[in-house]
């Protein structure tokens, strides 16, 4: 079949492994020694260097596909049912549920929270695009009030200055903290049990100490929240419910 050329990077692509159509994204790099395959939020992604023929990478496919097929099944199998965006739908805000109340009308403040209800107020109560960017806006808006204010809680527990922190849209990760000591948080932590929320911004802060997983690591983050293994475990468990893959 030849040998891919350098025009282009990335290439959407598909292969039929067990009898199924199994699209994936193939990313060739000159610096890459070694064919990767990825299965995320995004399906299968296959790393390899350049020159690789397409012929070596099909076999290649072919002898990996029940490893392919079961990652994809198992992945697939953890995502929630997709949000219906209507009155009356529950959401998940701080580890409960509200109900989504949609109203029919304009005011200035489009969001009300009242007890186990959000209220919604919108023009149009049965377009699900406005409704769900909303709810998403109201959502970003509570996790940086609620971040912010935990992790103004947790550098005074550490004896630490206020870092930056900034919100995250990843997919597969719930914080990150860099070199230059800035904080990145998911808003859909706000989805989370306070108690979950509090571990990952422990943790984060943590690296402030030691940026590895350390048992020095550990022990800091131990120092201020002794019960981290259980709640760390609990927060796997529950992460696609939040929309974590």
């Amino acid at each position: 079949m030849g040998w891919f050329s350098r025009k282009n990077a990335i290439e959407a692509c598909c292969i039929h492994l067990q009898g199924q159509a199994v699209p994936y994204t193939l990313k060739r790099s000159a610096k890459r020694k070694t064919v990767g395959l990825r299965i995320d939020d995004k399906g299968l992604t296959v790393n390899m260097p350049w020159r690789v023929s397409e012929q070596w990478l099909n076999t290649y496919l072919m002898q990996k596909s029940s490893w392919v097929i079961q990652k994809l099944e198992e992945f697939q199998s953890r995502r929630p049912p997709a949000m219906q965006w209507c009155h009356g739908v529950t959401i998940p805000y701080l580890g409960s549920e509200l109900y989504l109340c949609l109203q029919n009308g304009v005011r200035r403040s489009k969001v009300a929270l009242d007890g186990d209800n959000l209220s919604l107020w919108l023009t149009n109560e049965h377009d699900t695009s406005q409704i769900e960017t909303e709810v998403l806006k109201w959502y970003r808006r509570q996790a940086l009030a609620c971040l912010n204010e935990r992790v103004a809680e947790y550098a005074l527990r550490l004896a630490v200055p206020m870092p930056k922190m900034r919100l995250s849209n990843a997919k597969t990760r719930w914080g990150s903290c860099n070199a230059r000591g800035e904080i990145r948080l998911n808003w859909r932590l706000i989805k989370a049990p306070l108690e979950q929320i509090d571990y990952v911004v422990a943790h984060e802060l943590a690296h402030l100490f030691e940026m590895n997983h350390s048992p020095a690591f550990w022990q800091t983050v131990a120092r201020v929240f002794p019960e981290y293994e259980r709640v760390r475990q609990a927060l796997r468990a529950q992460s696609a419910l939040y929309g974590l893959f």
